[in-house]
């Protein structure tokens, strides 16, 4: 409890600038003597807060503030840039404008996966050898399952790398730098293209994940629904079983506005709908948000510009001025793809 205390009083004087000098914090024997306590307590307040990314510990000169120019200048950083992405649009985007990148003297180390075959602990290897060889920043998207790298991104952002995210992994990425797809506004615009196309209730099937913008599309779709109006039909159920899936479409009110988490889902849908006997257009209009990777939609979805995002991602990767402590949150919105299904 007193070393709780210890640290939240050398928290608020490191963030008040109290006891900062060119950025740098006073010796342990010197804070032992501030705060009362030994030395040995002293280090361990100061590895709680470089963990949580507030210090940086240069070694031979000191502990200074995480972002400062003087802790920055410690480490020269090497022109490559690491990428976490699964196997969808941002994958494709980068191998496509990666060219551009190479030509100005960048390097790219790739991770690739899929969503059934993510695993945290293979993505911690890979961003402990980045570290270890000091890489400029690590381009990622969130994978499917609870993220456990956080408090790996705080260090290696204390470390003076750059953690850019390119999909939400919170629900609130606002202290975070992320370039992401809009998904908010993808649900609402969902939801008023459904509504203008005549529906009044709408259903939205999330696929088998509770990730953040899983819940963003939803919370998207629930704030124009009263507005429009458009009733919200609950208990979609979640998961890829087209027999539950069948079972819940059977009982929807006629003119329900389906939407899907992404294309291959929606497609599944309308099979499944197709076989119950339900009649698109008359007892229901399908819209997805998310392109499949790989997947020609056979129905209306959203669509982001992704080429536009990792540009502007990889742009600020390379961009020295910036810090790795800067929070950047920039959402890019989604397009109406309409191929005549609500």
């Amino acid at each position: 409890m007193v070393q709780k205390k210890l640290i939240k009083t050398l928290q608020e004087e490191i963030r008040s600038g109290a006891i900062v000098e060119n950025g740098q914090i006073p010796t342990f024997r010197d804070l032992s003597s501030r705060y009362g306590c030994s030395v040995a307590t002293v280090k361990r307040m100061v590895d709680d807060l470089t963990r949580m990314g507030l210090l940086r510990v240069v070694r031979g000169r000191g502990t200074f503030v995480a972002g400062h120019p003087e802790a920055e200048l410690s480490v020269e950083r090497s022109a490559q840039i690491g990428a976490i992405l699964l196997d969808d649009q941002f994958l494709d985007t980068l191998e496509h404008c990666k060219d551009e990148f190479l030509r100005e003297g960048w390097m790219f180390s790739i991770y690739r996966s899929t969503p059934d075959a993510q695993s945290p602990e293979r993505e911690k290897n890979f961003l402990e050898k980045a570290r270890d060889l000091a890489f400029s920043a690590i381009i990622m998207e969130a994978s499917p399952i609870p993220p456990v790298n956080t408090e790996l991104f705080r260090r290696m952002r204390s470390d003076g790398m750059k953690i850019i995210h390119l999909s939400p992994y919170l629900d609130d990425m606002s202290s975070e730098c992320a370039f992401l797809p809009d998904f908010r506004s993808a649900g609402l615009l969902a939801a008023v293209k459904a509504a203008l196309a005549g529906y009044r209730r709408i259903a939205f099937f999330p696929a088998d994940n509770e990730a953040p913008f899983s819940r963003l599309v939803d919370a998207g779709i629930r704030q124009i629904a009263d507005e429009i109006p458009l009733t919200v039909q609950g208990n979609a159920p979640r998961g890829r079983n087209l027999k539950v899936i069948g079972s819940f479409l059977k009982t929807m009110p006629e003119r329900t506005a389906v939407v899907a988490l992404d294309t291959e889902l929606g497609r599944g849908i309308l099979e499944t709908a197709a076989e119950s006997g339900l009649v698109l257009r008359r007892d229901f209009g399908i819209v997805s948000i998310m392109e499949s990777p790989k997947d020609r939609s056979n129905h209306s979805y959203l669509t982001f510009d992704f080429e536009t995002i990792t540009r502007d991602a990889l742009r600020f990767a390379i961009d020295r001025s910036h810090s790795p402590f800067e929070s950047v949150c920039r959402c890019y919105p989604a397009h109406f793809r309409d191929l005549n299904t609500l």
